[in-house]
C-alpha cells in the first residue's frame, strides 16, 4: 500500500507541471488510481475562525487534525440516461452534464456547486 501512496503523491506533484499535457495525464492517472484502490483524500484546511458574521460559532466539517475528507469525489459526465438529482430531487435529462458519484447518484451542475459550498 505504501508504494500506491508514493505513486499517488508523485502523480499529485506532477499535476502542477507547467507542461499542460503532462499535468492532465497525471491528473487522469491519479483519478484512476484513487478509484481502483478506493483511496480517501485528506486535504489540509487553512485555519480560519469558526465564527459567522453575527459572531456565533459555526459548525465545521473539519476534523481534529485540520483536514477535510473526501471519500467519493464525483466525476463530471454526460448522463447516458435520465435520472433524479440526489440533492434537489428533480429529474435530469439524458445527455445533460451531471456530477456522478461512483457509489451511485448524480447531481445537476448547479446542485453540485451548492453541495460543494456546504461541504466547505
Amino acid at each position: 500500500m505504501s508504494s500506491v501512496l508514493d505513486r499517488a503523491k508523485n502523480l499529485l506533484a506532477l499535476t502542477t507541471s507547467p507542461n499542460e499535457h503532462e499535468a492532465r495525464t497525471a491528473a487522469l492517472v491519479l483519478a484512476k488510481l484513487i478509484r481502483e484502490h478506493k483511496l480517501v483524500i485528506a486535504m489540509p484546511r487553512h485555519s480560519t475562525p469558526n465564527r459567522t458574521a453575527s459572531g456565533a460559532k459555526k459548525r465545521s466539517s473539519q476534523s481534529k487534525r485540520g483536514v477535510r475528507r473526501v471519500a467519493d469525489p464525483p466525476e463530471r459526465i454526460a448522463s447516458p440516461l435520465g435520472g433524479e438529482c440526489i440533492h434537489c430531487g428533480t429529474r435530469y435529462k439524458a445527455g445533460s452534464t451531471i456530477y456522478w458519484f461512483s457509489a451511485g447518484g448524480g447531481l445537476h451542475a448547479r446542485c453540485f456547486e451548492d453541495w460543494a459550498k456546504k461541504e466547505e
